[in-house]
C-alpha cells in the first residue's frame, strides 16, 4: 500500500478518535457530531502530509517529528477558531491533534511503498476534496443542541439597533425552567421592553417574542433543516412553507452575533448586532 494511502486511511481512523475525545468536555457534547467530521478531515490532512513526507525523507524520527509539527499546526489553526460555544478549547484540541500527527509520521515511515503511482494522486484528491464541503452543515442541528447554543448567551449585551449605525441598547440572556427554557430581554427594565421565550417542548425548540403594550406576541419554532451551528433558523410555528421570512441568529464569535425578526413591528428591532459587555 502506498505510504500516502496508509496515512489518509490511519489519519481518518485517528481522527474520529480525536474528534470522540470532545466528549470529555461537556459544554461540546451536543456537537460532537460535527467536531469528528472536523476531526476525521484534519487526520486525513495530517496523514496526507506525512505520507508525502515520508516518501521524500526516510527516517523514522523525522518523520514522527513531521507528524507532530503538521498535527500541531492544523489542531491550533482549528482552536483559534469560534467554537460553538464561544470559548476556545486550547489544550482540548492541541494535546490530541499533535498525538495524532506524531502517530501517523511513524506509522508512514515504517510501513507502505515509496511509489509515486496513481493510488497516491487519488489519496490527495480524496484529501482536498473532503475540505469542500462545511462539515457543519451536513450535520442537522437538533433542538436539544440550539438551545444549548442559546445558553452560551447567558448574560448581559450591547446591541446596535438596524442595519446602519443604529442607537445602542441593553440586550439580556437568562436560563431558566431549570434549564429548558432561554430568556432574552432587549431594553430590559424600560418601557419598550421586549421578551423573547426560546423553550424546548419534546424535540422541538419554540420561540415566542412578546412584544410591548397589547400587541399579539410571535410564535416561530426551530427551522433544523435551515440551521447549523452558526446559524439558527426559526419560521412559523404555524405554516411549514419552504423558504418562508423566518427569524436567525447567526454567531460571529468572538463575542459577538447578529439576530434578524423580519416581522418585528419596529424597523430598528428587524436587526440586532451584539457584542458581549462582559
Amino acid at each position: 500500500m502506498n505510504k500516502v494511502l496508509v496515512g489518509l486511511l490511519l489519519g481518518g481512523v485517528l481522527g474520529i478518535f480525536d474528534g470522540l475525545t470532545a466528549w470529555l468536555t461537556p459544554d461540546v457534547r451536543p456537537f460532537i457530531v460535527g467536531i469528528v467530521i472536523g476531526s476525521t478531515i484534519k487526520g486525513i490532512i495530517a496523514g496526507v502530509a506525512a505520507g508525502w513526507f515520508a516518501r521524500k525523507v526516510h527516517s523514522v524520527p523525522a518523520g514522527i517529528a513531521f507528524g507532530f509539527a503538521v498535527g500541531l499546526v492544523l489542531a491550533f489553526l482549528v482552536a483559534a477558531m469560534p467554537s460553538e460555544t464561544g470559548k476556545h478549547y486550547w489544550f482540548q484540541i492541541m494535546l490530541p491533534g499533535s498525538v495524532l500527527g506524531a502517530v501517523v509520521g511513524w506509522a508512514t515511515q515504517r510501513y507502505g511503498q515509496a511509489s509515486r503511482g496513481a493510488v497516491a494522486m487519488v489519496a490527495v484528491a480524496l484529501a482536498l476534496g473532503s475540505l469542500s464541503g462545511r462539515a457543519d452543515a451536513a450535520v442537522p442541528v437538533t433542538a436539544a443542541a440550539a438551545l444549548e447554543r442559546l445558553k452560551g448567551l447567558a448574560g448581559c449585551w450591547e446591541v446596535r439597533l438596524g442595519r446602519m449605525d443604529g442607537r445602542r441598547a441593553s440586550l439580556r440572556y437568562r436560563i431558566a425552567g431549570g434549564g429548558r427554557i432561554v430568556l432574552e430581554e432587549l431594553f430590559p427594565g424600560t418601557s419598550r421592553e421586549r421578551i423573547t421565550l426560546y423553550m424546548l417542548d419534546g424535540d422541538e425548540l419554540l420561540a415566542a417574542r412578546y412584544p410591548g403594550g397589547a400587541g399579539r406576541p410571535t410564535r416561530l419554532r426551530l427551522d433544523a433543516a435551515r440551521s447549523s451551528s452558526r446559524e439558527l433558523v426559526f419560521a412559523s410555528a404555524r405554516l411549514r412553507l419552504a423558504g418562508s421570512a423566518a427569524a436567525r441568529i447567526r454567531f460571529a464569535g468572538h463575542g459577538s452575533f447578529e439576530s434578524e425578526w423580519p416581522g418585528a413591528a419596529d424597523p430598528e428591532e428587524r436587526a440586532l448586532f451584539a457584542t458581549t459587555t462582559g
